[in-house]
């Protein structure tokens, strides 16, 4: 109830103060994905929720240092969040996005790992998006944010791209897999940058 009330109401104000425009939501699948988007801002997952249906609410990790404010937890968890340890690997966060994935839900990630401002298509992407699909066997949806957020300045559009499955490849090591499937994502990310 609380994500439908914040989606309507959110969704009016930042159509209103940012101008949003989604384009590409017909690529979203049914049965879940795992949204890979590039990340500029604290506010993407906000965009990215906005861009989607109400029924295809996105589930995302947040680093567990968030969950330590009262109130504001609240808030996060209702909104889909999870926590992860940014500081280790957290095999429990990832079992969690495994189950979520499996169930047919929607993940929203970040595969640079962080906030990056500008030539994020020259960086390398981190493999946990590649290792998430390929095991949990859900499609890989790219997904770009335009970037600046200020208020009646910027207009920002989120862009979906074509999802896309893991395929095995027999003989190819699972780490050369994945870091060839973060590369691909990272050009199927970038090349729905708008003109």
């Amino acid at each position: 109830m609380f994500y439908k009330f914040a989606h309507i109401v959110v969704g009016v104000i930042f159509r209103v103060i940012f101008r949003f425009k989604v384009i590409g939501r017909e690529n979203v699948p049914a049965g879940g994905a795992l949204i890979c988007a590039n990340h500029s801002s604290l506010t993407d997952p906000v965009f990215i929720a906005l861009a989607l249906k109400r029924k295809d609410r996105p589930r995302f990790m947040a680093k567990k240092e968030l969950f330590k404010i009262f109130g504001f937890k609240q808030i996060i968890i209702g909104l889909g969040a999870y926590p992860v340890d940014r500081g280790a690997s957290d095999l429990a966060a990832v079992r969690t996005t495994l189950q979520i994935l499996r169930q047919g839900q929607n993940v929203l990630i970040f595969p640079h790992g962080h906030r990056i401002t500008a030539g994020g298509e020259n960086m390398t992407m981190k493999n946990g998006a590649a290792m998430l699909a390929f095991h949990s066997g859900a499609p890989l949806l790219p997904a770009y944010l335009t970037a600046g957020r200020r208020v009646f300045f910027d207009k920002i559009q989120v862009v979906f791209g074509k999802p896309f499955n893991v395929e095995q490849k027999p003989g190819v090591k699972s780490s050369e897999l994945y870091a060839a499937l973060a590369e691909r994502l990272k050009e199927e990310i970038y090349a729905l940058k708008p003109n």
